[in-house]
């Protein structure tokens, strides 16, 4: 009897466990696909379109690579990095005007005397327009150690002038970065481990292993507590508060700024969905998430960049302290075309969508 009773039970606690991945991994899910106006696929980007940020003169900056994250100890399988060797994929960051979407993109060439271009894995981006100087912010997955590498935008010329890059002890496998000042941000520690067994172990018990990091000038320290996967990080509009994407967690954190630059979360905001990157638009102070609705498919796309992987883009209308969600509008949402939005920003009525390693997307912005 005791017998029947125990094997009962660990019968209905595997199940339990089942049924809760399935409906994590999004199997039970239907997309249906729609577009808020006229989109096209944007030449001159294959294969990955990973972050952006558009500036208040419309020039948007893209970060552009297969991100190998942790040099080459991501989650992502064999054919992922055989993907990437097989199609000579280089990091790069490039340059789209959303005044002139038909002109394209184009890619930026870096310059400066130390700066490595054969070992550049480019991640998340942030912009600071800063007295007329535009400074970019990127973070850097290398083969020994993540950076955040700090570039100056030359417009007559096209070029990114390298001028420091930060690392530190504290550093693991960085995500995204989000610019204070000319010497400060934050940024996102995704993971502990820089290894494909660490991180599926972390990723797998949900651990929260991570934090959000602040760089104050000087050096890094920790001004959170312990994160989930805290993926990509942005401003609001005011600068008081910072968002930060949980994709394992599937939830926006909200953290208010303290006096010393510590962050006390104050909000969390649940999402059916898995959020890469938020972009606040500087308009309305509305959050913009490049998200992968489907679990299980966006495994598959991260095994195997031909896989096909769902894409959705959602814009959290917030109240007026920026701290709560009012109302959410799907955007965009399309699994034939988009493989895996990761990020997107929103110029007036024109939008781009980003990816993890697929292509990118403009589209007319027709339903706001």
């Amino acid at each position: 009897m005791i017998r029947r009773a125990f094997f009962g039970l660990m019968m209905a606690l595997i199940v339990m466990y089942i049924s809760k991945i399935v409906m994590f991994l999004d199997y039970h899910k239907t997309l249906w696909n729609h577009r808020p106006g006229k989109c096209h696929i944007v030449d001159g980007i294959e294969h990955g379109s990973e972050d952006m940020q558009t500036t208040q003169s419309g020039l948007t900056f893209i970060t552009s690579i297969l991100p190998i994250m942790g040099g080459n100890a991501a989650v992502m399988g064999s054919e992922y990095h055989e993907y990437y060797t097989k199609n000579h994929v280089g990091g790069r960051i490039m340059l789209f005007n959303m005044v002139k979407p038909e002109d394209g993109v184009k890619e930026l060439r870096i310059i400066g005397n130390n700066f490595n271009y054969k070992d550049f894995v480019p991640h998340g981006i942030s912009v600071l327009e800063d007295k007329g100087t535009v400074l970019l912010f990127v973070v850097v997955h290398r083969a020994e150690e993540d950076t955040v590498e700090k570039f100056e935008f030359l417009e007559k010329t096209l070029e990114l002038k390298h001028l420091a890059a930060y690392t530190g002890n504290l550093i693991h496998v960085l995500n995204d970065v989000a610019a204070t000042g000319a010497d400060t941000f934050y940024t996102t520690d995704y993971t502990y481990y820089r290894n494909h067994v660490g991180i599926v172990f972390e990723a797998m018990l949900g651990l929260h292993f991570g934090h959000i990091l602040y760089f104050d000038g000087q050096e890094f320290i920790i001004v959170s507590e312990p994160t989930c996967f805290a993926n990509g990080i942005a401003l609001s509009r005011n600068g008081k508060l910072v968002y930060t994407a949980s994709n394992i967690g599937k939830k926006l954190m909200v953290h208010k700024r303290e006096d010393n630059n510590r962050l006390t979360k104050v909000n969390d905001i649940e999402l059916d969905t898995f959020p890469d990157n938020p972009i606040v638009d500087p308009t309305t102070g509305d959050v913009l998430i490049g998200c992968q609705p489907i679990g299980h498919k966006f495994l598959q796309h991260l095994s195997n960049p031909v896989n096909p992987c769902a894409s959705q883009v959602l814009m959290l209308h917030m109240d007026k302290s920026g701290t709560n969600m009012t109302r959410v509008t799907e955007l965009f949402s399309d699994d034939l075309e988009l493989y895996c939005s990761s990020s997107t920003t929103l110029y007036k009525n024109r939008m781009l969508i980003g990816t993890v390693c697929h292509k990118m997307m403009y589209c007319e912005v027709n339903t706001l």
